[in-house]
């Protein structure tokens, strides 16, 4: 989640955050191979709701996500889970 967005309220769009896990993982690869950039799995850990979860999961370079506050209640976390996987 970037800095700016901790605590606000503001989400990073689906393409900002796609963009991060791009830079991360060729961060990755510059160091240890492109291998294992390619198959490092990396999570978003921003705000992820039933709003926007089939759209950052959709993404090329967002493997998955970390589900905080909307898994507290069954009520917005199933619906989260209930997305389609690519």
């Amino acid at each position: 989640e970037p800095v700016w967005a901790i605590g606000t309220g503001v989400t990073a769009t689906p393409e900002q955050a796609d963009a991060m896990h791009r830079c991360i993982r060729e961060l990755v690869a510059g160091r240890f191979g492109a291998d294992e950039g390619a198959a490092l799995p990396i999570l978003y850990g921003g705000s992820v709701n039933a709003a926007n979860a089939a759209e950052l999961l959709s993404r090329p370079d967002i493997n998955g996500a970390l589900v905080g506050g909307a898994s507290l209640k069954v009520e917005t976390f199933l619906p989260i889970i209930e997305q389609p996987l690519r």
